[in-house]
């Protein structure tokens, strides 16, 4: 028997259908809420890094675009020109309405693969969304966000008896949109359909599983010739990109934890009582990407903070399983109180996560700030620095606009290369590095003329724009 809700009265939850909108408007409400607190500055490093840019100069940056799974690139571009809105508009719209779409394939992966009841799918996608690492997911990994939501659809369609020819026909369309929209997701799901095909022996988890590994094949091939015949890469003021002093084995670790504190038990509970063994494949693979760094301490190129993400998210939606599990051995009214207040608690957090500013974050997240933010910000109330200080970042560049030669060299931290790449104007040119006046200085001494933006004072104060003569 599982959890029952005998004094609501949810006939609006009576189909599939009302409940897939309900979960729908909570998703993209959730997602919206921090976009709506930080108006009219976006939030998201990648954001403000690369989707905002790449579209703003989507022709001018192609071969740059097209050396890495361009899909989720070109869906942004294609929906900027056709809808005429502008770059930060499409960016934001896609990634608030994936996050509707995201939450969806959950609940539907709770009806298939976890057989549960219409409620309880409203419970698991809804709870596994104020979860901090989808909400970091959220906050500026759009892609994945495009390319977990179609593998989720996946196996939720691989995870139905009696499959004909139209479910297959979709199975196939979605599996080629989650190989191609990321190389990462990609591959993990490669290898989960591999093992399930080995462990089920189905003809259509070969089908599709072989489909696939070949499209991921291809589209790696393909990536790879483009970075060998694409060699005019500037390397200017790129210092400082190997393995940064934080990626460090502590320092994953406290991400892990704090990550997956919270859902570890129910998430272990939900593991073990699942009968269907599809989701565990992923989980188990993301775990060892997770603690990659046991093998490789110095090597941050398997990105094993992204793995501890994806771990995060898969073991969110074991936890809302084992929480379903365990509020069922509770009295029926009691059950549906408890289920209320698990799910109220989360979303405080959540909420808190999405909502509170970045010099006073969510206790739990600002006690292990030094540990954790090159990894992943401690709120959402962030971009390349704190959405507070994007006016004053702003306002520099106008300065330098307005008082340089208009094909001057520009040097500061690698952080704003996004923010110098939209609002720099006049052939002005932005070169960056971990170490801003060092690269300034050589610069300076091969005969160009250089400005160096500093920060003065701290971020929430203003920036400098000295001439290096």
């Amino acid at each position: 028997m599982w959890i029952r809700f005998p004094f609501l009265k949810l006939r609006f939850l009576a189909s599939e259908k009302q409940a897939v909108v309900i979960v729908f408007v909570i998703c993209i409400a959730l997602r919206a809420i921090p976009e709506i607190a930080a108006y009219p500055h976006p939030i998201g490093y990648d954001v403000v890094n690369y989707y905002i840019p790449k579209v703003v100069n989507f022709q001018e940056e192609w071969s740059a675009i097209s050396k890495q799974f361009p899909l989720y690139v070109t869906f942004l571009y294609s929906l900027s020109t056709a809808f005429g809105l502008p770059p930060q508009t499409a960016v934001t719209s896609l990634a608030v309405a994936m996050a509707g779409i995201f939450g969806v394939s959950l609940f539907y992966l709770g009806r298939t693969l976890f057989n549960l009841r219409i409620i309880q799918g409203v419970f698991l996608a809804t709870f596994t969304v104020f979860q901090m690492a989808v909400l970091r997911t959220f906050w500026d990994l759009h892609r994945d966000v495009f390319a977990l939501a179609a593998m989720l659809f996946v196996f939720s369609l691989l995870g139905r008896k009696n499959t004909g020819w139209k479910v297959l026909s979709i199975t196939l369309a979605l599996t080629a949109v989650t190989v191609a929209a990321d190389r990462m997701i990609g591959a993990l799901f490669c290898v989960s359909l591999a093992a399930y095909m080995i462990i089920t022996r189905r003809k259509d988890v070969a089908l599709t599983a072989i489909f696939a590994i070949s499209l991921f094949s291809t589209l790696m091939v393909a990536s790879y010739y483009e970075n060998y015949q694409n060699t005019d890469i500037i390397t200017v003021g790129t210092s400082g990109v190997n393995t940064p002093k934080s990626y460090s084995q502590g320092n994953l670790l406290i991400y892990f934890l704090i990550v997956n504190c919270l859902v570890a038990a129910p998430a272990t509970i939900g593991f073990l009582h699942m009968q269907n063994g599809l989701l565990k494949i992923p989980l188990l693979v993301s775990i060892a990407g997770s603690f990659s760094w046991l093998v490789f301490p110095e090597n941050n190129l398997i990105a094993a903070d992204r793995w501890i993400i994806l771990t995060g998210i898969l073991l969110s939606v074991f936890a809302g399983y084992g929480l379903l599990y365990l509020v069922n051995k509770l009295k029926s009214n009691l059950s549906a109180i408890v289920a209320c207040l698990i799910l109220a608690a989360f979303a405080v957090i959540g909420l808190a996560y999405a909502l509170m500013p970045y010099d006073n974050p969510f206790i739990l997240y600002g006690a292990v700030r030094n540990n954790i933010t090159s990894f992943a910000p401690v709120t959402m109330q962030f971009n390349s620095l704190d959405v507070q200080d994007n006016n004053n970042l702003i306002l520099a560049i106008t300065k330098i606009n307005e008082n340089t030669e208009h094909n001057a060299i520009i040097v500061g931290e690698p952080h704003w290369r996004g923010f110098m790449e939209l609002y720099l104007k006049d052939d002005r040119i932005y070169h960056f590095s971990n170490d801003p006046l060092a690269l300034a200085m050589a610069l300076e001494q091969q005969g160009y003329h250089v400005y160096l933006i500093q920060v003065e004072g701290n971020l929430q104060t203003s920036f400098r724009i000295e001439d290096i003569q």
